[in-house]
């Protein structure tokens, strides 16, 4: 066997893991005061709204639609 370092077949650096942003979450984070956790945080809330946009108005043209198909 040679000297050569040995990788495996996907050696992709690790990623942190997304933390969902339930109402519980958030506030273990504030309690914690950890800054870069909060940045992390507000970083991933802002890039969501960037791909999905306004959830609430979405949300009520749902119910529109359902009611809409209920009649």
């Amino acid at each position: 066997m040679s000297d050569s370092v040995i990788r495996p077949l996907y050696a992709a650096p690790p990623q942190p893991h997304p933390i969902p942003l339930y109402a519980a979450t958030l506030h273990a984070v504030v309690a914690r005061n950890d800054v870069d956790e909060l940045d992390s945080l507000i970083c991933q809330a802002e890039a969501y709204l960037d791909k999905y946009g306004d959830l609430p108005s979405l949300i009520e043209q749902l119910k529109t639609e359902i009611a809409k198909l209920e009649r």
